[in-house]
């Protein structure tokens, strides 16, 4: 009796839902990073050629693990499961492929924005051409970072829609209420940059934390379409 009033306090729940974050977190992290972290270390060079190799994990899990776990918590806020480790792979073997291929794009994107804001800046000195450059550039930036928060939450509450449906709705979806929006997406900023700088917080809670928080944010907004098309089909 004691036990069951335990479970069912706050702080119990609170905790459980602290450690379902934290494992579901190294699911993305452990398959994505550890062998590139681990050589690294170990060579301090840093000159091999090996180290970016050891980034192909990374490309071909990060993305769909964060959609995955995206699922997952969304699952959880809506009350449809209790469970980690089997979700998180049944939602990995559903939608792999649209994510990955999705995730090309999202690579690309990610590596053009990076180098013309480093150009841009690097030479903001030489004249005001580039640093009206650079405010455009980092606009677009901005507008695509929007969009890209939105992805994975359309792909786990819309699973069959095709690859340039998602788009498109994540396209419409980041600009509909662009206060909670840009709220995630600084949220994703900065927990991108504090990933970036130490590994310690990416390995706790670097990715799974920003998820659920762009879940909760967001889950009003998305609820009420999903349900709504739950019942056209029923």
């Amino acid at each position: 009796m004691r036990s069951d009033r335990i479970m069912q306090s706050k702080i119990y729940r609170l905790f459980d839902y602290v450690l379902r974050l934290v494992l579901l977190n190294v699911l993305i992290v452990v398959p994505s990073f550890s062998l590139f972290i681990i050589y690294s270390a170990i060579n301090k060079s840093g000159n091999n050629h090996l180290t970016f190799l050891l980034l192909i994990p990374m490309f071909l899990w990060l993305f769909p693990s964060i959609v995955a776990t995206t699922d997952v918590i969304r699952q959880y806020e809506n009350k449809e499961t209790n469970t980690i480790f089997k979700d998180f792979f049944k939602s990995i073997k559903k939608l792999y492929l649209k994510s990955f291929i999705i995730s090309i794009f999202v690579y690309l994107g990610i590596g053009l924005f990076w180098n013309s804001l480093s150009f841009f800046l690097n030479n903001a000195t030489k004249g005001s051409l580039y640093i009206i450059c650079f405010i455009i550039t980092a606009s677009f930036a901005m507008a695509f970072v929007l969009v890209l928060s939105q992805i994975p939450l359309v792909m786990c509450y819309f699973k069959k829609m095709g690859i340039l449906q998602i788009l498109k709705l994540s396209f419409i979806f980041a600009f509909k209420n662009i206060g909670i929006n840009l709220i995630i997406a600084f949220c994703i900023l900065g927990f991108g940059f504090i990933d970036a700088i130490t590994t310690y917080a990416m390995a706790l809670g670097g990715f799974s934390l920003p998820i659920y928080i762009m879940v909760k944010l967001s889950f009003k907004q998305y609820i009420r379409i999903y349900r709504k098309v739950e019942e056209n089909e029923n």
